[in-house]
C-alpha cells in the first residue's frame, strides 16, 4: 500500500516535530488514564462506604405507624423475593450513653447478629471483640469506633444506657466496629430481644434491612415491595440521591475535561500535518500529475494523523500505567472522617480506562487531520508543481 509508505516517509522527515506531537498525545492519554483511574477508585470507595455499609433496601413501617408488627411473616415474604440474598430485622431507638463523666447521644440498634452480618458485612468491620457476643440476649453492647473514642472506653468497660421512660441500664462493651462512615460516632448495637426489652417494646421492630444480588435493581424491588405490602421500602439509591447526583456531575465534567485535554494534542497533530502539506506541495503535485487520486492523497494524510495518534496512544498507555503504579505506592494521609471514610488517595486501574483514553484520543486526532488532508487532496497539480 503506497499510501502507507508515503505517510511513514513524511512523518520520519520531520523527526523533531513528530517527537513533540507524539509526546503531546502520550501525555494527554496518560493524564486521562490517571484521572479516570482516580475517579474509578473514588467511585469504588464511595460505593463501598455508602452501598456496602448500609442495607441495599430498607423496609420502614407503614404510613402513620412507628413500628412493624407481626414482622416474621414479612421476613418470609421478603426472603422469597427474587434477587434477595439476606434479610435482617432490627429495633432502633435513641438513648444516652454514659461512662464516668462522658455522655454521648446514640442510636442503639437491636439486631440478630448472624442476619445483620449477612446484610451489612459487620464482621469484617470489627476492630475489637466479636459480633457473636450479641447472640445471647444479655447486657452486651458493641460501639462505633468514634463513639468509643469519645466516651474513652475499651473492651470490657461498662457503660450506662439511659432510655426515656426506663431505668438506667448497664451494658458491657464486647466489641468495637469501624465502618469509616459518620455512623461510627453515634451507633451502638445490642441483641434484638434485649433492646426490645430496654424500650418495653415487645416483639416488634422498627425496620428490616435487605441485601440483594444486584444493587442496581434495588429500586425496582423496593417499588414492588411498596406496591405489594404497603410498607415503605426505600432503596440505597433514594437514600443516597445526592451522592449519585454528584457522581453524574463528575462524569459530565470528565467529558468536558477529555475534550479540553485532547484538543491540545489535536492542535499539535493538526500543526505538524499542516506543515507537512506546506513543505510537500511539490510532491503532492507530482503525485496528482502521475495519476494518484485525490482520495489517495486524503488517505495519506489521514494515515499520518492515525500513525501519530497510535504511537502517542501506545506511549501514553505506558506512561499512564507507570504513573498509576507510582501514585498507588504513595500514601497520602487523609483523616477518615473528613472525606467519605478515605484514609488514602484511591486509584483503580481498569482496562476500560485505557480503552476510553485510547479511543477518544484516536477520534480527536483523526478529526484534527481532516482539514490538512482535505487541503492536500484539493490541490491543483499544475499550481502545486509550479509553486515549488
Amino acid at each position: 500500500m503506497f499510501e502507507m509508505s508515503i505517510a511513514f516517509r513524511h512523518i520520519s522527515s520531520r523527526r523533531r516535530q513528530t517527537f513533540f506531537s507524539v509526546i503531546a498525545v502520550a501525555l494527554s492519554v496518560a493524564v486521562i488514564i490517571v484521572i479516570t483511574s482516580m475517579l474509578s477508585g473514588f467511585m469504588d470507595n464511595l460505593i463501598d462506604t455508602t452501598v456496602e455499609k448500609q442495607a441495599h433496601i430498607t423496609v420502614f413501617p407503614k404510613e402513620n405507624e412507628d413500628e412493624i408488627y407481626l414482622y416474621h411473616g414479612l421476613e418470609d415474604y421478603l426472603t422469597l423475593q427474587e434477587g434477595v440474598i439476606a434479610v435482617s430485622s432490627y429495633y432502633q431507638g435513641e438513648a444516652a450513653l454514659q461512662y464516668r463523666h462522658n455522655v454521648e447521644g446514640i442510636i442503639i440498634s437491636g439486631i440478630v447478629p448472624e442476619n445483620e452480618d449477612r446484610v451489612m458485612n459487620m464482621e469484617k468491620d470489627m476492630v475489637a471483640g466479636e459480633l457473636q457476643s450479641l447472640i445471647i440476649p444479655g447486657d452486651n453492647i458493641i460501639l462505633g469506633s468514634k463513639l468509643a473514642q469519645n466516651l474513652e472506653v475499651d473492651i470490657g468497660d461498662t457503660v450506662t444506657a439511659q432510655v426515656p421512660g426506663s431505668s438506667p441500664t448497664n451494658f458491657k462493651i464486647t466489641g468495637i466496629i469501624r465502618t469509616g462512615t459518620p455512623a461510627d460516632e453515634t451507633s451502638a448495637y445490642g441483641n434484638l430481644r434485649r433492646v426490645q426489652d430496654l424500650y418495653n417494646a415487645g416483639d416488634i421492630i422498627t425496620g428490616i434491612g435487605i441485601r440483594v444480588s444486584d444493587i442496581y435493581l434495588a429500586q425496582t424491588l423496593a417499588n414492588t415491595i411498596d406496591q405489594q405490602t404497603d410498607y415503605d421500602a426505600v432503596s440505597w439509591m433514594e437514600l443516597n440521591s445526592e451522592i449519585l447526583t454528584m457522581i453524574n456531575m463528575q462524569k459530565q465534567f470528565m467529558i468536558i475535561f477529555y475534550i479540553m485535554i485532547f484538543s491540545i494534542s489535536a492542535f499539535s497533530i493538526a500543526n505538524i500535518l499542516s506543515m507537512i502539506v506546506m513543505e510537500k506541495v511539490g510532491d503532492i503535485g507530482m503525485l496528482l500529475a502521475m495519476g494518484t487520486t485525490k482520495r489517495s492523497i486524503l488517505c495519506i494524510f489521514l494515515l499520518e494523523a492515525g500513525i501519530l495518534g497510535m504511537i502517542g496512544v501506545l506511549v501514553g498507555f505506558v506512561i499512564g500505567y507507570i504513573l498509576c503504579l507510582v501514585i498507588v505506592s504513595i500514601t497520602i494521609p487523609i483523616p477518615p472522617e473528613m472525606y467519605f471514610g478515605l484514609d488514602h488517595l484511591p486509584l483503580l486501574m481498569t482496562p476500560q480506562n485505557f480503552i476510553i483514553a485510547g479511543v477518544f484520543s484516536m477520534i480527536i486526532n483523526l478529526i484534527a487531520g481532516i482539514q490538512p488532508a482535505r487541503k492536500a487532496s484539493k490541490m491543483d497539480p499544475v499550481e502545486a508543481i509550479h509553486s515549488v
